[in-house]
Order: C-alpha cells, then structure tokens, then sequence
C-alpha cells in the first residue's frame, strides 16, 4: 500500500498553516538563520587571516569579515572618501545559496502553504528583517579605515532579501516545482536549454582564465610570494581570490562578447589588445593579459557566445520531443521552433548579462573607480547574439529531427505493407 501526500493548493486566509505557526515566522526565523551564517563564516575566515598577522584585534577581523558579508550584498563599502561598490561574486553565491537555502527548508519543515500569498508573506516578512539585520551589523561594524552606510546596507537587504526568500520560499511550499510542471513541454525545455547554453558560455570562459594563469604561472607565483601571506595568510588569499574568480571569468565573458572591460579609467581589454596600469597585488590578476596586442587567434574566442546560443537553442528543440505527451507532435513547425530556440538563447543571454550587470563596480579610489565590462553595450550582445545563436541551433534541431522521422517512417513497414509482402 502506497500513500499520496495532498499537495494541492490551499489558500492562506489567516496567515496560519496547519501546524499554527505563522507564516511570517518562517521568514523572521529563515532571515537570522542565514544572516547569523553568513557571518560565522566570514567572520570565522577573517579571524584565520588576523591570527596569521601581527597587527589589529579579533575584534577588528570581526568587524572586517562583517563588512566583507555586508559588500557581497552590494551595499558599498566607504573608505576614506570612495565608496567601493564592487561586489565579490563568490561571496554573493554563497550569501544567495544561504538564503534561498534557509528559507526553502524552513518553509518545507514548517508545513508553510504553498499559496502565492503564503509565499509573498514569508518572502515580506524575510526581506524586511533580513534588511534590519544589515543595519545593524552595519552600524556595529564601523571600523576607522572602512564602514558601510546602515541605509545602503538596509536597502540591499531588502532587495536581496526580497529575491531569495521568494525563490527559497516558492520552492520549500512545492509552489515553483508546480508552476513548472504547469508549463508546456516547449517552455520547459527551453528553460532548461537556456541555463545549460549559459553555464556553457561560462565554463568556456573560466577555462580561458585557467589558461591564462597557466600561462602566467611566474607572475601570479611573484605576486604570491611579495604578500608573503604565510601558512594561515595564503589560506585567506587563496579563498580572496577563488570569491572574485566569477568576476573575472565574466569579465572575460564580456571580451569574447567584443566589448571587453575595464579595470580602471583609461584601461580597456578585448581580444585583439590589452591596456592595463597598476593592478591591485591580487595572484588572481594575473590572468589578465599583459599590455599590448593580443595574438591573432584569439579572436576565434569570439565563436563561444554564439555556439552557446546554438547550444541552448538545439536542446531546447530536442528535449521539447521527449517531454511532450503522447499525442502532441514532437516538434512544431519551423517557425515556431526557431522562436522557441531564440527564446531559449535569449534566456541564456539574458543570465549571463544579470552576472555582467554585477560583475562591475568601482574597486578603489582615483582611477580605479571604474572596473567590469563595458554596459549596457555587453548585456545587450549577450542577449541578441546567444538569442541569434540559438536560432540557428533550433533550426539545426529541426531539421535533425525531421529528417530522422523520415528515416523511421522509412525503414518501418505499415502493417498492410507487411501483410502484402506475406
């Protein structure tokens, strides 16, 4: 004997779910949950570093690791008079997966309604604390050489709150899982066509950043050795450089785009030359090309955007056969699977020109202000040319498939046919 869990819709009318705890509990709770993560670990990895120095305080790497979480959500960190506003991606996954993460599961273990109003009251009630936590360890982390501003920190909280707890919370109460199932084969595998051409694009080019460090082995070893980091030191050095890492492959992303980036006023870096000035002394730096042109066949980097685009635009077609059900044709007319295609390139573009969008920000002081691709010209590459892309991969799939339906129609005999040839 099998048992069915009911998990059809039920409407949130008090605010209740069935066990009697409040929704926005869950968001309250999942909120300090994830914040008082977050800082465990930063903080807990600044005070590795401080313990393999000779100067400060634990209690200033503490401050420190806080401003290091509170930068991740994009609130800017004041130092002197600039405001640094660059956000290191690593550190932001991890604060997102945190988050999302949190919520998903309290929301499961607590029974939360999967109504949409259910949602948005877990997520509401998630965004607001998690923004008044920001605050707070802004106000407390105040140091004399570097501070955040309680407003800035307060309004990324919400709206990072806001995004997370809602992707968390949908996903804990079964709400995105339904509305995903609810989809038509074509959209379903067009989604997943999309994030597989982006992740595609992106691997491509963190393996070009591995290369170039490959290839500039001595001088990241050389910048190594003059941090003289020591054995605790160059454990935090190594975990500095693995969070911007995302940064750079999307930079990178953005060169093979045609745009290239910057890493300074007056700086720029694409395929064919490189104009670069004093660099911060990070090993991760030196996979940024050295000044100068570039060699020639370079340019042929310039291809993976769009084979990305033909990448999520061929599964998106193909995959639309095997999730259709029976009797829905397998896949449509030209027209339509061209579109579906642009479609699914088009997301692609459009994901990896959300991680462009964060990629860039002002780094340091005087002409270090300006860093990351060039925008808005790189976001809207990467969405027109993996949308092209992915056209022409669904055409591809198109025709692959026609003409393997013909091949079967073929090779297999009616059953009159049979009855004939007995």
């Amino acid at each position: 004997m099998t048992h069915t869990s009911d998990t059809s819709f039920r409407p949130l009318s008090t605010g209740l779910d069935d066990a009697g705890r409040p929704g926005w509990a869950a968001g309250v709770t999942a909120a300090v949950a994830a914040s008082l993560l977050g800082l465990l670990v930063t903080g807990g990895l600044t005070v590795v570093v401080w313990l393999a120095g000779d100067t400060g305080t634990a209690g200033g790497a503490l401050r420190g690791g806080a401003i290091a979480w509170l930068a991740a959500h994009g609130s800017g960190v004041t130092a002197g008079q600039t405001v640094v506003n660059a956000i290191p991606l690593g550190l932001f996954l991890l604060a997102a997966l945190a988050l999302h993460g949190t919520v998903a599961r309290i929301s499961a273990g607590w029974g939360v309604s999967g109504g949409t109003r259910a949602v948005a009251l877990v997520a509401a009630s998630c965004a607001a604390t998690y923004a008044a936590v920001l605050a707070v360890v802004a106000w407390w982390s105040e140091l004399d050489e570097a501070s955040v501003d309680p407003g800035r920190a307060a309004i990324a909280g919400l709206v990072f709150g806001a995004i997370f707890a809602a992707s968390g919370a949908a996903q804990g109460t079964g709400l995105l899982r339904r509305q995903y199932d609810a989809l038509p084969p074509t959209a379903r595998s067009a989604i997943g066509g999309g994030v597989v051409g982006a992740l595609t694009l992106l691997a491509a080019a963190g393996l070009a950043v591995l290369a170039g460090l490959v290839v500039r082995a001595d001088a990241a070893g050389a910048l190594w050795d003059g941090l003289r980091p020591g054995l605790l030191g160059g454990f935090g050095l190594l975990l500095v450089c693995l969070l911007l890492l995302p940064n750079v492959v999307l930079w990178t992303v953005a060169a093979m785009l045609g745009p290239g980036y910057a890493l300074g006023a007056g700086t720029s870096v694409t395929l064919t030359s490189s104009t670069l000035g004093a660099l911060p002394a990070l090993p991760i730096l030196a996979a940024l090309p050295p000044a100068g042109p570039r060699p020639g066949w370079l340019i042929a980097l310039a291809a993976f955007p769009l084979l990305a685009g033909a990448l999520a635009g061929y599964l998106g077609v193909s995959r639309a056969g095997a999730l259709s059900h029976a009797g829905v044709p397998a896949r449509g007319e030209l027209r339509t699977d061209v579109v579906s295609g642009a479609g699914a390139g088009a997301l692609a573009g459009s994901l990896v020109g959300i991680g462009l969008l964060l990629s860039g920000g002002a780094v340091g002081p005087g002409r270090l202000g300006r860093s990351g691709p060039e925008l808005p010209l790189s976001v809207v590459l990467a969405i027109s040319v993996l949308a092209l892309g992915g056209a022409v991969g669904a055409a591809v799939a198109h025709y692959r498939g026609r003409r393997g339906a013909d091949d079967d129609a073929t090779s297999d005999p009616s059953p009159q046919d049979s009855t004939l040839d007995d």
